[in-house]
């Protein structure tokens, strides 16, 4: 356990934040995760539109049965 603590404790002092760096990368990490969105939006539209159309299919399909 100690010796877990203590490579733990090496890494963290390894690690430096870069405040400069913040002004590089924040924008493409924006771009990135408007892209995300925009594909899980897509995507739920999509099977949105796919559920209307089998439904329009079934709801068609019952009332010619109830006849």
């Amino acid at each position: 356990m100690l010796n877990l603590l203590a490579k733990l404790g090496a890494i963290s002092m390894a690690l430096e934040l870069h405040p400069d760096s913040w002004k590089e990368t924040l924008p493409i990490m924006v771009i990135g995760m408007v892209g995300i969105f925009l594909v899980i939006g897509v995507i739920i539209l999509i099977t949105y539109g796919l559920n209307k159309l089998s439904q329009n299919g079934k709801k068609k399909g019952k009332k010619k049965e109830d006849k």
